[in-house]
């Protein structure tokens, strides 16, 4: 089976693999894929859900997290682990191995990044600027909105693109209202939009679960696995070999520098597999584990010769606020969250502080999600009875969650290296480096203050600010794109300038964070990367 050459071997089977796949199995190329864990993701009852639950498991000598929960290793055969060089601001590593990658338990959120996001230092002079333009990228992203069955807004008048969403937008919410009217006239609230259908429930539709990301009870979400791979497992026709407990440990250079081979565990027995493109399609910190560990004395570093790989690193900055109105605005009906505030993302003070945007979410998790479960709480951990239960119980239908959402500033000292500390495949760990540039801390205090602000509002009781950090699901940075092989690792089309049968996927090609979900980005990237012309068979 694997004793031939395929014309392409995809390492990931998430969102961008199973489009890789799709691309060249729809032409009739043989495809090979490569997935490191077991796991198909199809659980049956809700004790077998993921969640994103990271816990400490070593503090001293080096800081190192895992995403882990109770029973998690009963219903998962792998999950990941990452140190951290420092605790402020560390990097919780929270996405999933398993065919459909991180795919399979995400949000659904489809922002488009804003067309300034492309061109930073020449618009704000920070940062770096995309070796491409918003425009030349619109035409991806205007075809994965119809690939995933996004619905969005199209009639707003304050959204900033043009977009033909394959279905319109979430029905607001009362509370959504509510605090659009309480917020005015610094925010606007506006609908967001999500890879979720939105059509009727008895055709296949969204029912307002609130376990997007664990479970969507309806496969109203995309999904890569169920909406692009499965199709071609079922047809006998298509040339494609999947294999699961496949774990990529590293790739192999000939001498002329192509990628000649990748070393793979494959059930625990060591292998090589030969492919004449070879598309690393696992996430940022995936792809950098296997880069950095391809170098090795006999080959010399891969995609490294200018000593970028896994530099500017970084991924999104957030502020949760535990927000209690002095009206009640009825949580928890509907989905968890169906609008966002992005009046913000371009404001006037951007030369200094980073873009930010807000999300109003349905209901308060920092709080159990019904009134049984909130009671309860209340009774045993609190120990409330009688009229301040009561008066508890009213408040929890006046509270609600806003997220600020802030880009960070990709700079060259935060990195990702390997970590001396193995897996248990005996794969190093990512090791990350980061710390926030005086503009991120700046914009961080700025965001403080704003939600401080908030209580000066008329209608707001209280703003609780129950923690902040890195987004542990946007790793992006670590092998940025560009037009310069001195300069950046991946060319405009995501191929390695150094490696002509090389093309690495997702976040790790940004060149910044801007302040929105970066999934249909990470998707549009990957259209582009197979229009390069060069590919040949």
């Amino acid at each position: 089976m694997l004793d031939r050459e395929f014309d392409v071997c995809i390492i990931g089977t998430g969102i961008t693999g199973s489009l890789v796949a799709d691309h060249f199995l729809s032409q009739g190329a043989s495809v090979l894929m490569l997935e490191r864990s077991k796991d198909v993701y199809l659980p049956a009852n809700p004790t077998e859900y993921w969640k994103e639950e990271w816990q400490e498991i070593q503090k001293e000598p080096q800081y190192i997290i895992k995403n882990t929960w109770d029973t998690a290793e009963q219903h998962f055969d792998d999950l990941v682990s990452i140190e951290n060089e420092h605790r402020e601001f560390a990097f919780h590593y929270n996405m999933k191995y398993g065919l459909g990658g991180s795919g399979a338990v995400w949000s659904g959120a489809s922002w488009r990044l804003a067309a300034e996001d492309f061109a930073t230092q020449s618009h704000f002079a920070y940062g770096r600027d995309w070796p491409f333009s918003y425009e030349a990228l619109s035409p991806y992203y205007a075809r994965i909105e119809q690939l995933f069955n996004t619905s969005g807004p199209m009639q707003e008048p304050e959204w900033p693109w043009k977009n033909n969403y394959k279905y319109p937008a979430f029905k607001q919410s009362y509370l959504d209202k509510v605090v659009g009217r309480i917020f005015a006239p610094e925010y606007k609230v506006t609908p967001s939009p999500f890879s979720v259908k939105n059509i009727p429930p008895r055709e296949g539709g969204c029912v307002g679960a609130k376990n997007c990301v664990r479970r969507c009870p309806a496969n109203a979400r995309f999904r890569p696995d169920t909406d692009i791979l499965y199709k071609y497992l079922q047809d006998d026709k298509a040339d494609l070999t999947l294999l699961m407990d496949a774990a990529c440990i590293k790739l192999n250079l000939s001498k002329d520098r192509r990628i000649q081979n990748a070393e793979i565990l494959h059930k625990g027995q060591a292998k090589t597999v030969k492919a004449k493109y070879f598309y690393l399609a696992a996430n940022t910190i995936e792809n950098l584990r296997i880069l950095l560990n391809s170098a090795d004395n006999h080959q010399g570093s891969v995609a490294n010769a200018n000593g970028l790989l896994g530099h500017y690193f970084a991924s999104h900055g957030a502020i949760p606020m535990s927000i209690t109105l002095n009206e009640p605005i009825y949580p928890r009906r509907g989905r968890p969250t169906t609008s966002s505030v992005i009046n913000t993302l371009n404001h006037p003070q951007r030369e200094r502080i980073n873009s930010y945007m807000m999300e109003i979410w349905n209901l308060d998790w920092t709080i159990p999600a019904t009134p049984g479960a909130i009671m309860r709480k209340l009774r045993i951990e609190e120990f409330d009875w009688g009229t301040t239960l009561f008066d508890k119980m009213k408040n929890a239908e006046n509270r609600f969650v806003a997220t600020y959402i802030f880009e960070i500033e990709m700079r060259k000292r935060n990195r990702v290296s390997l970590s001396t500390v193995k897996d248990k495949l005996g794969l190093p760990l990512a090791k990350v480096d980061f710390k926030l540039s005086t503009r991120d801390r700046e914009s961080y205090h700025f965001l403080r203050t704003a939600a401080e602000q908030l209580t000066q509002k008329s209608g707001v009781d209280s703003v609780r600010i129950p923690g902040f950090g890195l987004n542990g699901n946007h790793p992006l940075g670590g092998y940025v794109s560009g037009n310069d092989p001195q300069t950046s690792v991946v060319d405009e089309w995501m191929r390695s300038h150094e490696h002509d049968n090389l093309y690495i996927l997702g976040g790790g090609a940004f060149n910044s964070t801007s302040a929105l979900n970066p999934t249909h980005t990470i998707a549009a990237l990957a259209l582009k990367a197979l229009d390069d012309q060069r590919i040949q068979f």
